[in-house]
């Protein structure tokens, strides 16, 4: 069964569409750079907890990894 042929779009109301779809793509893009500092925030906390579990179960203390690394 043949569907219904969709309506011409008049150019005001492409333009409408054109800019409304513009809007919608922008906050999206907000949203997405938001979530992605977001995540990258979690992943720099995971990789300092990772750390000082590292220095701890060394034995070290935060001074004496500074020392260490001073001494490269």
């Amino acid at each position: 069964m043949p569907r219904g042929r969709k309506k011409a779009l008049t150019l005001d109301e492409q333009l409408e569409k054109i800019i409304s779809d513009i809007t919608e793509t922008e906050e999206r893009l907000k949203e997405l750079k938001t979530k992605k500092l977001e995540v990258e925030e979690q992943l720099k906390m995971n990789r300092i907890v990772e750390l000082d579990n590292f220095i701890s179960s060394q034995g070290l203390s935060i001074d004496e990894v500074k020392e260490l690394l001073e001494k490269r």
